[in-house]
């Protein structure tokens, strides 16, 4: 049997003092759970359900909820007589607690039970496949923790976590058809699930419906501002708009919820790095096609210049942030392979920008 509300309650013991004011079919239906025989106990339970002196008892249907119906595995009708518990009188006492409390537990411990199961199998798949193809036997585990999340909900309708679980089994089944619509339900029952938010937006993106992923993105950031994998979908697309002040600032507010975080260094770098890369490239095409002419377009060249000094003073901040990054994480890869890499290009940039500056004097 289950235990509820901590050792202090168990539901496997029914109390059986105060029969005198109880009907016959009630006291058989806790004689009958006492003995095992869950059918019989059913029977009873619902006749007395019928009984109007007992229409205003709220332990019948809460005990054929759960002694019955949540043991049999019976959620849809386990949910129907709770609620029934619930309506005929929530303040009820039963074994020192209301009923209203009976009911939310019940529905936590039998939802949580489903939650876990299949919560451990799609862990356990997610941690062997880690991005590669799924075989037919993950697959097979997977649709199984799609069967116990899909319980959960029944359990539990106004959880969301479950939902949330099932977009990412139905991500991995590659079934989008599925996956959209457990998102669709998730933003109806949750609109301020930050990390369903964050999905919609990975399918508006994915889409080609850019103000909308915006939309999503922002509003999971806002719910969601320290989680790194809202932080980087947020900035990325702003960097695709072409709105890298947004991006800077976006990760500037991250820092100072996570200002250890060496991940935050690193996207602040690689957005320097960006912008730098992208004035470096304007500068280049108007320097070359300026010394490719016979007579140096003096105006063309200062311009060039000009975004030479924007790259420089780009390719410094990000500079510093890569090697904020590898002060807190010496050992990340990327951090060093991007400062290789801006040093490099700072050497490009350093000899033309020598090389204007000469011509112009």
């Amino acid at each position: 049997m289950k235990k509820y509300l901590g050792a202090a309650a168990v539901a496997g013991i029914i109390i059986l003092g105060g029969m005198a004011c109880e009907s016959q079919e009630f006291v058989s239906a806790k004689m009958y759970i006492q003995q095992g025989d869950l059918e019989t106990a059913e029977q009873f339970f619902l006749e007395a359900l019928a009984l109007p002196a007992e229409s205003k008892n709220a332990k019948i249907p809460y005990l054929l909820a759960s002694q019955v119906y949540a043991q049999t595995q019976r959620y849809e009708e386990m949910n129907e007589m709770l609620e029934e518990a619930l309506r005929r009188n929530s303040s009820q006492k039963f074994q020192g607690y209301s009923i209203a409390e009976l009911v939310a537990n019940t529905r936590q411990v039998e939802w949580q039970e489903e939650y876990q199961r299949g919560a451990n199998l799609y862990n356990e798949i997610a941690n062997q496949i880690q991005g590669a193809e799924i075989n037919e036997q993950q697959r097979e585990a997977l649709l199984k923790a799609v069967g116990h999340f899909s319980t959960a909900i029944r359990i539990w309708p106004e959880e969301t976590r479950a939902y949330t679980n099932l977009v990412y089994c139905y991500r991995q089944l590659g079934d989008t058809e599925a996956e959209n619509a457990a998102i669709d339900k998730v933003l109806i029952q949750d609109p301020e699930n930050g990390i369903v938010l964050m999905l919609a937006g990975d399918r508006a993106s994915t889409a080609g419906l850019m103000d909308q992923a915006v939309d999503y993105f922002e509003r999971a950031y806002a719910i969601l501002p320290d989680n790194i994998m809202v932080m980087q979908r947020l900035t990325s697309i702003y960097l695709d708009m072409d709105n890298p002040q947004a991006a800077l600032e976006t990760l500037e507010e991250t820092q100072k919820h996570s200002p250890r975080d060496p991940n935050v260094y690193y996207n602040i770098g690689a957005v320097y790095a960006n912008i730098g890369n992208d004035a470096l490239s304007k500068g280049q095409d108007i320097y070359r096609d300026v010394v490719g002419k016979d007579e140096i377009d003096k105006e063309q060249l200062a311009l060039a210049l000009e975004f030479f000094n924007q790259a420089q003073s780009a390719y410094s901040e990000a500079l510093y942030f890569m090697d904020n990054t590898l002060a807190l994480n010496p050992d990340d890869a990327a951090a060093n392979q991007a400062l290789r890499e801006i040093q490099s290009t700072k050497k490009i940039l350093d000899t033309m920008q020598r090389s204007a500056e000469k011509i112009l004097r």
